[in-house]
């Protein structure tokens, strides 16, 4: 989980500086509350970099530094080309800037400038360009846009004008073209998330009073915005969650009260949503999860009540719905982290009960699934998670043992080609990377420097590690 400083989160603080690159700032920028050491008053001594997404050949993210809180960045992978694009909320309370998302030549994200709450902004890559779209709810509240999502020529979230609650909104990009999309429930009670496109329809749960937590679906206006089908009928809710699309059809998790947790299917009309297999017969639940869908075929982990949590496979029939492989024969289960796809294979963490959790692969036959590799031999786990595919690479951290902590790895598929990055956190301490994004030839990721400190780094083309921004030798507290 990504660790935000305390500070980041205390209201009374004294208005900052600027941030100057390649300048070091003055002791009055920080939080009057805390100790701060010089070396965290250095331009480049941000921490907690998240969100990161690329735009016109630099990769934006929001991080933390003691000058100016939470605020966006920009980089274009050396230190020289890493700045603040903008101090949205002047001083160093930050502007706490979440859910970065490319749409149509911008990156969109939620702050507050501190005079409005949380509210919709984008920009294009320039302090000039990053501008506030609509005060949806004015005054400190905000409206707390969430769920950012491209779909068909638009951008869609869900924020709280308050008045309506949590209702389904798009945009192009203008206060003009904002507009509510849904009018579920209206009043201040509404919730609509897991926003989810499937071909040409956006599907989403949402709440009502009279069928609790539902799957709903739109083709974008407020006359196609509906309710799907009330799963588990009344106003209990039908635990709708882990809505993965596959071509055209919607798969989720979901329980109507006479069966448990099961594998279900959508195709945006009440007819053509349905329960794939009763996979634990009866009311106990099979609770599929880690959904991932590697072309007309779904994969899941599910737990039939014989051979524990393992690899399923779906077309979507009932007939279709099978275990792949029983990795750890008998009732114990095997699998312990997400899917990723790579090469019309997923991959993930799984322990045959001799070696510990990790890398397999599997093309969808039991033959074909296989250990890729044990990386911490012995009773240790690699525990292999946080998988990104980044061309033909799989990304992901893991525990190379007690000399080696979880650091950065990569994977071609096969045990040659699977190997340590780096050791980013030197000896045993853990670097834990996360949010591997390709920028060129580079990949970037956030990991702990070793002192506790959550940065950034880049992988470049010739297999170097390097840290983006200025060395902290203490943690910032």
């Amino acid at each position: 989980m990504r660790r935000v400083p305390l500070c980041a989160m205390r209201p009374a603080w004294l208005a900052a500086l600027a941030l100057l690159v390649g300048v070091q700032l003055p002791a009055v920028a920080q939080d009057p509350e805390r100790e701060v050491l010089p070396e965290q008053r250095q331009a480049l001594a941000f921490v907690s970099p998240t969100g990161l997404v690329p735009l016109n050949g630099k990769m934006l993210f929001s991080a933390f530094h003691i000058a100016s809180g939470q605020e966006l960045w920009v980089t274009d992978g050396s230190g020289a080309g890493t700045r603040m694009l903008k101090d949205i909320r002047p001083g160093f309370r930050g502007s706490f800037p979440a859910g970065q998302t490319l749409f149509k030549g911008h990156v969109y994200t939620t702050a507050t400038d501190g005079a409005s709450g949380l509210e919709l902004w984008r920009t294009d890559g320039t302090a000039a360009g990053t501008t506030r779209v609509i005060d949806l709810r004015p005054g400190e509240e905000g409206a707390m846009p969430s769920e950012l999502t491209v779909f068909r020529d638009a951008l869609y979230f869900v924020a709280d004008d308050g008045k309506t609650g949590f209702q389904l909104w798009k945009t192009s990009g203008t206060a003009e073209t904002t507009t509510r999309v849904s009018s579920i429930d209206a009043g201040p009670r509404a919730v609509a998330r897991q926003l989810t496109v499937a071909g040409k329809r956006l599907f989403f749960t949402a709440t009502t009073r009279e069928h609790g937590h539902e799957l709903w679906v739109t083709e974008g206006t407020p006359e196609t915005t509906r309710v799907v089908k009330d799963v588990r009928a009344g106003p209990e809710d039908a635990g709708i969650q882990a809505l993965t699309a596959m071509g055209d059809d919607l798969y989720f998790t979901a329980h109507d009260g006479e069966h448990g947790i099961e594998l279900w299917k959508s195709d945006g009309t009440e007819r053509g949503t349905r329960m794939v297999k009763d996979i634990r017969q009866g009311a106990s639940p099979s609770r599929p999860s880690h959904l991932v869908a590697v072309g007309r075929t779904l994969y899941f982990a599910a737990d039939d009540g014989v051979h524990g949590t393992e690899l399923w496979k779906s077309d979507g029939t009932e007939g279709g719905t099978m275990l792949v492989k029983d990795i750890r024969a008998g009732s114990g289960g095997s699998i312990s982290s997400p899917f990723a796809t790579m090469g019309g294979r997923v991959y993930f963490a799984a322990t045959d009960g001799a070696s510990g959790a990790e890398l397999w692969r599997s093309d969808g036959t039991a033959k074909g699934t296989v250990r890729v590799k044990n990386i911490a031999p012995g009773p240790e786990s690699g525990s292999p998670a946080r998988f990104a595919v980044i061309g033909s690479t799989l990304w992901f951290s893991a525990n190379g043992g007690s000399a080696m902590g979880v650091e950065p790895w990569t994977s071609d598929g096969t045990t040659a080609g699977t190997r340590a990055v780096a050791d980013v956190a030197a000896g045993a301490r853990n670097a834990l990377p996360l949010g591997f994004r390709a920028l060129g030839d580079a990949v970037l990721f956030a990991a702990d420097d070793g002192h506790g400190n959550e940065r950034l780094w880049t992988r470049r083309k010739d297999g170097r590690v390097a840290l983006i921004g200025d060395p902290l030798k203490e943690r910032l507290r």
